[in-house]
Parts: C-alpha cells; structure tokens; sequence
C-alpha cells in the first residue's frame, strides 16, 4: 500500500503510529489491516500481507519485548488464557477482540486494538457488538458485548498495574524549594 504522496507504507517504520491490528481476507490470503495515528492525530490505515500474529511479532520486534514472557507474566498473575492483551514500553496495551468470524478452521479471528483507541463499546445485532474507536470508526466483534468490556477491563488492569508513570525529574528540586521556602519563612517570624 502507498501514501498519498506515493511513497510505499509498510510496519516497520510505522511501529510507533500503530493503534490497531485488523484481521481481513484479501486475494492472497490472510492479511492484516493495519490502523495508526500519526503524531498530530491523523489516522490512516494500510493492508499488510502478514496475519496479525506475524505483524504483531514485527511489532515486538522494534521494542525487543518478549511476548511469550509477557504472555506468561499476564496469565500467572491474572490467571487468564488466550488470546491476551500485549503491550509496549511506551505505554500502549493493545487487546484483543474477536473482529472476523473464521472462514476455515485455523484462520485467526483476533484483532488488536490499543486500549487509548477505543472510545466505547456499544451493544449489536445477534447478541454481538460493535467497537466505536475514537477515530469515529466502528468495527463489528463477533462475541458477547460482555467479553469484549471484560477485555477492555483487563486491559484497563494491566494498565494500572504493569505501566508504571514515569516519576517527574524535577519533582525532587521542586520539594527542596518547598523546604527551603518554608525554612526561610519560619526565619523571618
């Protein structure tokens, strides 16, 4: 797939935009849809010939996590089995949805969509629903509405508990200013 602009798009140099990985059919297989949002929050997407688990290993790659580690770590702590959520150093969790129904036995019918990027779930036909992203898009899931909000919890926990916020650098400078201020003060009584 190709940019407006002509130049070819492809995973790799686009790790850090991505926000979603869509499993689809096309003429030669299995492929993925690849969803990103670029720095000034434009989204765009582009189909990739991998299925999502190759992508989303290309996309372990560019940050050297070990998702079989990560896999482990999640379903002893949260006793849970797949499909299970992945995540990244910079904060992003991706969870899985059910977004296909499998045509042969064997297709996958996971996606991947990061936590940020879905703005809510909506009930559907068939006792199934829909995924409303904060891009205004809405993706068919092809499971209850209940286990698609349970995944989203777990990706909510995950975030609360394995990506720790970054402690401010001058948070320490800040308090001995404070300490100092109030010393002064106490001085001039």
């Amino acid at each position: 797939m190709q940019t407006p602009g002509g130049e070819r798009m492809n995973l790799e140099d686009r790790c850090a935009d991505v926000v979603g990985l869509i499993p689809e059919y096309s003429e030669q297989g299995d492929c993925c849809r690849i969803i990103c949002r670029a720095a000034d929050g434009h989204v765009y997407s582009f189909n990739d010939n991998r299925s999502v688990e190759s992508a989303k290993r290309m996309l372990a790659r560019c940050y050297a996590v070990d998702l079989a580690a990560q896999a482990r770590l999640l379903q002893r702590d949260y006793h849970r089995s797949p499909p299970l959520p992945f995540y990244f150093p910079d904060g992003r969790i991706f969870v899985p949805f059910k977004l296909r129904l499998a045509r042969i036995a064997g297709d996958a019918s996971y996606g991947f969509i990061e936590l940020d990027f879905v703005s809510r779930i909506i009930p559907g036909a068939n006792g199934r629903c829909q995924l409303v992203l904060t891009a205004g898009e809405t993706l068919p899931v092809f499971s209850h509405i209940t286990t698609a909000r349970l995944a989203l919890y777990f990706g909510m926990e995950i975030k609360k508990t394995l990506i720790q916020p970054q402690p401010d650098p001058n948070q320490e400078l800040l308090q001995a200013f404070h300490t100092l201020r109030r010393f002064l003060n106490s001085g001039s009584n």
